[in-house]
């Protein structure tokens, strides 16, 4: 008797163990909003109160700030890939903000809250292929990714772009057509975000003709996801052709990446404004082409695994190379089309890992097929399971200080920029400083924003900057840039700069016919950079 109730009792016992280590993972919906609050208050962390955005979010804040100010698409400004900032610009119309840095931060913000909503799709999709805990890992391997919680604190287009392209091929993978259907609709807004989009919609298309061969009504099935994908894209693109005169989605496809490839690339057309493919040798630049971006498609699929995928890829893959069913077929076909437009840019010599995060949903999958393999080894699955995602965010925290920008330095070289740009109408590159130049013009312009003029696309800023490459002193810089605007010489003294401009900093007395008009360091900044007015009479008197 005693010996039965000894048995009960220690199999109460530990059923109460199992439900305490199993409670962090059956509660799966908990575990989401965790994961989604923890991933959250990462961005959050490192995200630079006082800092604008830059680079290419320059060009979507500044389009949705004058669509919103409009109440309609900017005439004669081209943008390509305008959803996001339209998106943006509801937001901007619906905010009183008069702050400038106010605006910015909504940019940032929005970008931040889509990103860590993407878990959600990227859990579902994982979980189209493997159990809910393991989906779990997946979900958290993005979340915790440092290169897409970087990504989403620049306010650009990526964090909209996976979080659609994710759930359109969730949707998609479904066996009721009115989900496929839908996903349809969101492949429209997928190619709204970025036109390179349109790339997967007929490889879907054949796709679903296949698995749906038998079905007789297959045909009608095609036309109306056809028309759904039509229908939605309709109005964008019509209102673009209304605003541009251009089309908005093929006509990128074909006057970029197609015209350039075709001529530049294969028939050896120069392009004088390319480094790469500038010479005018006549020869087909191909061999080129093909070698630079292969090499770089390699190069940085290796460099994105690192420093969380590396641990879960290699073995996922070749698991989840034995399955060859319909839902595998439809992720690789997918990540190797997303893959062109990555393999396009690094055949330019255009370096950045960004072409490649919307593959990242797919790496999450491979992953959990990892995942469950490992876990199966282990007696107290649910606890390695924890232990890995608890993992994968202490490894994340320190792979974001590691490549932490000084965040004071940046302050200093923005406030440093919106004082040159009140004194200089144009200067020259000045690396790494001069990214702050045209974030630094808006401010000062506040709340007008620069417009197209001389292009359809480019904005027309009031200072230029006319790049130093390519010379091999001061002198013919001097004489080439006169009439490309060039009034103010900027240095800094920073590695990456023309050593003329370098000498410049350390030698000022060299040079007679600069007038020092600005020095940092006499407004209590802690970095230095100097301003000089070019004295061209005094330069060409001496020069001749």
């Amino acid at each position: 008797m005693s010996n039965n109730y000894s048995e009960n009792q220690n199999a109460q016992n530990n059923g109460k163990k199992v439900s305490t280590v199993k409670f962090f993972i059956d509660k799966h919906i908990l575990c989401i909003i965790i994961i989604g609050l923890i991933g959250l208050g990462i961005r959050l962390y490192y995200l630079p109160f006082e800092l604008p955005i830059i680079y290419d979010g320059v060009d979507y804040f500044s389009y949705a700030v004058v669509t919103s100010q409009q109440g309609h698409l900017p005439n004669g400004w081209g943008l390509t890939n305008n959803g996001w900032p339209i998106f943006l610009s509801i937001f901007f119309s619906s905010f009183n903000l008069e702050n400038f840095l106010a605006f910015t931060h909504l940019q940032r913000y929005l970008s931040i809250v889509i990103s860590v909503i993407t878990i959600i799709p990227v859990y579902l999709l994982c979980n189209r292929f493997v159990e809910k805990k393991y989906a779990l890992v997946g979900a958290a391997l993005f979340t915790f990714d440092p290169r897409i919680i970087t990504n989403s604190i620049l306010g650009v287009t990526e964090a909209p772009f996976i979080l659609l392209g994710t759930l359109s091929i969730f949707l998609f993978l479904s066996k009721n057509f009115r989900v496929v259907m839908i996903s349809f609709f969101v492949l429209a807004l997928f190619v709204m975000v970025r036109y390179e989009g349109i790339l997967v919609v007929v490889p879907l298309l054949i796709l679903y003709g296949v698995r749906n061969r038998k079905d007789r009504k297959l045909f009608i099935k095609i036309v109306l996801l056809v028309g759904i994908f039509i229908i939605t894209i309709f109005p964008m693109s019509h209102a673009r052709f209304e605003a541009t005169g251009q089309e908005s989605i093929i006509m990128p496809v074909i006057n970029g990446g197609m015209y350039y490839v075709s001529t530049i690339v294969i028939q050896g057309v120069p392009d004088y404004d390319d480094p790469i493919y500038g010479s005018d040798s006549g020869e087909s630049k191909l061999p080129l082409f093909m070698s630079l971006g292969l090499s770089s498609l390699i190069k940085y699929i290796g460099w994105i695994l690192i420093p969380i995928f590396v641990f879960f890829v290699p073995i996922g893959f070749f698991i989840i190379l034995k399955k060859r069913d319909f839902q595998t077929i439809t992720i690789f076909l997918f990540s190797i089309i997303m893959l062109i437009p990555a393999f396009y840019a690094y055949g330019r010599g255009i370096e950045e890992t960004r072409y490649l995060y919307i593959i990242f949903p797919i790496l999450c999958i491979i992953s959990s097929f990892t995942m469950k393999k490992i876990s199966f080894k282990f007696k107290k699955e649910n606890l390695i399971i924890v232990l890995i995602i608890i993992g994968i965010i202490f490894s994340s925290i320190i792979f974001l200080d590691y490549k932490k920008i000084d965040y004071e330095h940046e302050k200093q070289a923005y406030l440093i920029a919106k004082d040159i740009t009140i004194i200089a109408k144009g200067i020259n590159h000045y690396t790494p400083d001069s990214k702050w130049i045209q974030i630094a013009e808006i401010s000062n312009s506040w709340p007008e924003i620069p417009l197209p003029k001389e292009t359809n696309y480019n904005q027309s800023f009031e200072i230029k900057k006319i790049s130093p490459n390519n010379y091999s002193s001061i002198e013919d810089y001097i004489k080439n840039s006169e009439e490309k605007g060039l009034t103010h010489i900027v240095v800094n003294g920073e590695d990456g700069n023309p050593k003329f401009l370098n000498n410049v900093f350390y030698n000022e007395k060299e040079y007679s016919y600069l007038i020092k008009k600005y020095d940092s360091l006499d407004h209590n900044y802690d970095i230095q950079i100097k301003l000089y007015e070019i004295d061209y009479t005094k330069f060409y008197n001496l020069n001749d």
